[in-house]
């Protein structure tokens, strides 16, 4: 089988050599021709295909075989075993149709011989590239033929490693109790004939089918059973793989310090061998674990380090994932336009080898771009080309997950009902495919929207759906964030005391697993309630250790809410020139990161300030760049506030018309969303 449950066979360059002697001696002579001369020289050509099938060199590799095959056409059992390998000279290029050509002349010639034994393998092999290219239907008909035969020629080993990729395509289908049925019965047929070592792999998967039902404790027990079968048969090449799993759990655990130790495991392993390609993965996936760390140069520099050996090794394919992450890591840095040229080059990538699957993470991805720079429409449009993908391979599962991001910008754009429509239609699919974990997101972005409507029970009982999915899964991490949107819906109600609670809950969560950065929001919330409370120094400390922390991770966007609300407190304090200072500092990062829709808050702010100084024409201007951001974004609930201070202010300077006309406004305003007003 090509699924084989066994050490792959590093030829060592000395072995090409000697081949390649032989072969010369042979062209030299000229005797190569008929006979036995005519098999060895074949026989040679083939092994040198082998070769450096196995060093990663396809071409030269095709080179070999191709003779090999022309000078014995007639030799069906030959072509039948060498179009095997020449397949594999396209695979390793990615050209799956000229693998599956291949592989089909082999079938057929299997076939011709009535070879039923070459006839299951080919399958097999057919079965393995469908698989590939996620055409799981016609992946599982050829298994299923390779089955049929393995049973009726009581081949056992054939028919376990079937089983084994039949639950592959379960998993790839999150079928994942029909993938443990089959993992099961190849896991029956190794421990039949103790065939030990062959059980490893199937451990493995069972572990992988454990990550993706959360069970990350089961998996790190999968894991480890797999591991023990490869130390005890000193198979150092296939123990890095699981160490390399096993680091992944870790993090799914958050467990990073533990990832980071199995994750230098696998590379230790990598150097002892001197496999200096493999070590690109390991670097790709601590990048992802010093993500998790917020240590994004560090970050960098791993995923530099595995683009240097992809680029190295001319493996452009494998250089899309990392400029992914990259980009990822650009998101994170708010640097949106290094974000987009990674996005991009991974884009061409995927495009130059036709691989139109991957390209919809990447649309989706720059589509989050594009709604960090408030930029809908692009981001609606990148979000539509992704889920188009997902759709033409019939990824029901992945299509949640843009329509997840759609309703985010649904509400950025205050479109509440569509935003609902969105975040049901992700919801609907991961109740299809029962799963629990994500729902528990969107029943949380459900309550979002229903705090923007001011729907605030319905906000609580989606908030408290969330919070039961989180328990369930003894998920603790998780039910911070929604602790922290609990108590944002009774500080609305003024409950003032059950919302310090809530976020205390929140603050000892993020500190038990410690997690200092999202600490910042909930001592900013923190604040804000000391505020509604009149405890105004209480919220100073509360607004500077949430500061104190942004500073720490060089969170420069985050800060600007916090000095504007550091300006809240100084103007009830009547210290208005620290307000203003405060205030012009929030706007500062506002413009820096030319986020226009929250430079509206702060210039209304300033307004006040300026009225309080009885500065009015300064206070005038302040408004009217507050009301022509707000009109900007059709942001017509927070209009309101702006033309009723307009109004108060031309009162105050006796410009009466002015002034009934702005009060007025104001009032249409919150006529129109009286609904939502009276429902309070």
């Amino acid at each position: 089988m090509s699924q084989a449950n066994y050490p792959p066979d590093n030829t060592q360059p000395e072995q090409v050599e000697l081949l390649q002697r032989l072969l010369m001696e042979y062209q030299r002579t000229g005797e190569y021709a008929t006979g036995e001369n005519l098999e060895q020289y074949t026989t040679i050509l083939e092994q040198l295909g082998v070769a450096y099938l196995h060093q990663g060199k396809p071409e030269a590799a095709r080179e070999y075989l191709e003779q090999a095959l022309k000078l014995k056409p007639d030799d069906l059992a030959f072509h039948v075993k060498v179009l095997k390998h020449l397949g594999q000279t396209y695979q390793q290029q990615r050209q799956f149709d000229a693998v599956i050509q291949c592989y089909e002349q082999s079938l057929t010639f299997s076939q011709t011989l009535a070879d039923r034994q070459s006839e299951a393998t080919v399958l097999f092999d057919l079965g393995t590239i469908y698989l590939k290219l996620r055409q799981f239907q016609q992946a599982e008909a050829f298994y299923q033929q390779c089955l049929e035969i393995a049973q009726q020629i009581d081949d056992r080993d054939n028919q376990a490693s079937t089983y084994h990729q039949l639950g592959n395509i379960a998993v790839k289908l999150r079928e994942y109790e029909q993938a443990k049925r089959y993992y099961q019965q190849a896991l029956d047929i190794y421990n039949e004939f103790s065939a030990h070592y062959n059980q490893a792999s199937t451990y493995h998967q069972l572990g992988n089918i454990a990550v993706k039902l959360w069970e990350y404790e089961q998996a790190k027990r999968y894991y480890q059973q797999a591991l023990d079968i490869y130390l005890e048969f000193s198979d150092r090449d296939n123990q890095v793989s699981t160490y390399h799993q096993l680091g992944n759990v870790t993090v799914k655990l958050r467990e990073y310090e533990q990832a980071k130790r199995y994750y230098q495991q696998a590379l230790d392993i990598y150097n002892e061998f001197s496999d200096r390609y493999s070590q690109a993965s390991i670097y790709h996936n601590l990048g992802n674990v010093t993500v998790k760390l917020r240590e994004y140069e560090q970050a960098k520099r791993y995923y530099q380090q595995a683009l240097d050996i992809y680029n190295e090794f001319s493996d452009r394919y494998s250089q899309a994932s990392t400029y992914h992450n990259l980009g990822n890591v650009a998101v994170r840095l708010r640097e949106y336009e290094q974000a987009k040229r990674y996005y991009q080059q991974a884009l061409d990538i995927y495009n130059e080898f036709s691989d139109r699957y991957s390209q919809a993470s990447t649309y989706h991805n720059l589509g989050v771009v594009a709604e960090e720079l408030r930029e809908y429409e692009r981001a609606k449009r990148y979000y539509q080309q992704a889920v188009d993908i997902q759709i033409g391979f019939s990824d029901r599962y992945n299509q949640a997950s843009i329509y997840h991001n759609l309703g985010n910008v649904a509400v950025r754009l205050r479109e509440y009902d569509q935003a609902k429509c969105y975040y049901q239609s992700a919801l609907n699919i991961y109740l299809a495919f029962s799963d629990r974990d994500n729902q528990a997101s969107i029943y949380h972005n459900l309550g979002n929207v229903a705090v923007k409507l001011r729907e605030y029970n319905w906000a609580k009982h989606y908030y408290q759906q969330a919070l039961d999915i989180y328990n369930e899964f003894s998920d603790c991490y998780s039910q911070a964030s929604t602790y922290h949107n609990l108590g944002v819906v009774v500080e609305e109600l003024g409950e003032y005391n059950w919302a310090k609670r809530y976020y205390q809950q929140a603050l000892d969560i993020y500190n038990e697993f410690s997690d200092r950065y999202n600490q910042a929001s909930t001592y900013h919330q923190l604040g804000n309630v000391a505020v509604k409370l009149g405890e105004y120094d209480r919220a100073k400390r509360y607004y500077q250790q949430a500061l104190d922390i942004q500073n720490e991770f060089s969170d420069r966007y985050s800060q600007a809410s916090t000095y504007h609300n550091l300006g809240v407190v100084a103007e009830e304090l009547r210290e208005y020139e620290q307000a203003k200072s405060y205030y012009q500092q929030a706007l500062d990062i506002q413009n820096e990161f030319s986020d226009r829709y929250n430079q509206a808050s702060t210039y209304h702010q300033l307004g006040n300030i300026a009225v309080k100084l009885r500065e009015y024409d300064q206070a005038k201007r302040y408004y009217q760049q507050a009301l022509d951001i707000k009109i900007e974004f059709s942001d017509r609930y927070s209009q309101a506030s702006t033309y009723h201070n307009l109004g108060l202010l031309a009162q105050a300077q006796e410009n009466y018309t002015e002034a009934r006309v702005n009060l007025q406004t104001a009032l249409e305003i919150f006529s129109e969303l009286r609904t939502h007003l009276d429902w309070i």
